[in-house]
């Protein structure tokens, strides 16, 4: 590759603890969030919902966008996929593809069939499981996906198949740059080309347009727009991009000016923290509406690209004291646990919803329930991510890495 073997030794070490860090933001954005959109099913419409959520204090609003933790962690995974790929050539001049793959199964499949075994029991063993054990559902219908949250590891194992094609297709800055421009291109096109085929569903934002009983719209932009690969695939290329960068450019990272450090923090605060932030209304009208439409638009891209920037100063050492923050020890074992996490806190959602609000219907809740349902979610998913972890996880990863070097 061009430019790995004059900045080798410049290269951030293996172990990235300050990572490990905004994994953990990530799984707590989404468990903040899928804690307070599942206290929809306690109250009596969605208006009551809805007039709840207007209740929250400002320091709560990002979690109606704390799905946004999914698109940190396809970024993260395009990063830390394409850095293992990338140091690998850089050493040995080649990718063991078979390896790769057998790493990724080991990961992934043994916790994924225990989740899939779990909800079989209730919905039973149909051809849907086909689809959802090879990725494919989420081309199909969200009916089929028999884990609802999981259409993200569909995501997930589709870029699994191609990663190793990507990396194999860049070999120097140029290629990088090319690839990039054009899968963020690629993925900002099939937005405009939606966005134009049904206009109706950029007058709301799909959690807006779900709870305000637009299920048509929603659906189609749950389909299109959410989970589809298409419109996904530029977050795992600026990962991409990234690795490739730390790798290949540390010194030019080493050097930068702290004017400049200074004006990439503020482009990463103002990428991040708009998606973050801005809550739209149930009915959009004037300028809403056009803030909307290129939300859509952009916003998850942008949002992506300020994260990959993120990274790539983070690991080369350029965010020190944000770094230290991410490197927390209290961060570690929740990183450690996100996928367990991921695929089984809504179970505890709904114990937290038991055993704050009850069963039946209620008038209204509280901010303070709200709390206590989301404390339960993260104390119980952590306990499971520690069992899963114990017993299935870890023993299964070092299976993959012991008989597929």
């Amino acid at each position: 590759m061009v430019g790995d073997t004059a900045e080798k030794s410049n290269a951030p070490k293996i172990r990235m603890s300050e990572l490990d860090g905004l994994r953990a933001l990530a799984i707590l954005f989404v468990m903040a969030f899928h804690s307070w959109y599942f206290l929809h099913y306690t109250l009596p419409s969605m208006e009551v919902f809805l007039e709840f959520s207007d209740t929250l204090p400002w320091i709560f609003g990002f979690i109606r966008r704390g799905d946004l933790g999914v698109d940190i962690f396809f970024v993260l995974s395009g990063y830390l996929l394409a850095w293992q790929l990338f140091r690998k050539r850089m050493k040995t001049g080649e990718i063991r593809v078979k390896s790769f793959y057998a790493h990724r199964v080991f990961r992934i499949y043994p916790l994924y069939l225990v989740a899939l075994g779990l909800a079989a029991i209730d919905v039973g063993i149909t051809t849907d499981m086909l689809g959802n054990l090879l990725g494919y559902n989420i081309w199909t219908t969200p009916a089929n996906i028999i884990i609802p949250w999981t259409w993200s590891l569909s995501v997930e194992l589709e870029f699994y198949a191609i990663v190793p094609l990507l990396i194999l297709l860049i070999r120097s800055g140029k290629d990088l740059a090319i690839m990039t421009t054009v899968i963020v291109l690629f993925t900002i096109s099939w937005n405009y080309w939606i966005l134009s085929s049904y206009p109706q569903i950029a007058t709301h934002s799909f959690i807006d347009s779900l709870l305000n009983g637009r299920g048509a719209d929603s659906s189609t932009f749950y389909h299109l727009l959410y989970i589809a690969m298409p419109a996904r695939i530029s977050q795992f290329t600026l990962g991409m991009a990234g690795a490739w960068i730390v790798l290949n450019r540390s010194a030019f990272l080493a050097e930068l000016s702290k004017k400049t450090v200074t004006i990439l923090t503020v482009l990463i605060i103002l990428g991040a923290a708009f998606p973050l932030t801005y809550n739209p209304f149930t009915i959009v009208s004037g300028w809403h509406a056009s803030i909307i439409f290129y939300e859509i638009l952009l916003g998850r891209t942008i949002f992506a690209a300020a994260i990959a920037l993120m990274i790539v100063l983070l690991h080369a050492g350029r965010l020190p004291t944000l770094k230290r923050v991410f490197s927390s020890r209290l961060l570690e074992p929740i990183a450690r646990y996100s996928f367990s996490m991921y695929l089984f806190h809504p179970i505890f959602v709904y114990i937290g919803v038991v055993a704050f609000i009850g069963l039946d219907k209620v008038p209204t809740v509280s901010i303070l329930q709200y709390i206590g349902v989301a404390i339960i979610t993260l104390i119980g998913s952590m306990l499971t991510g520690w069992i899963t972890w114990r017993f299935i996880e870890g023993p299964a990863i070092r299976f993959g890495r012991k008989h597929f070097r």
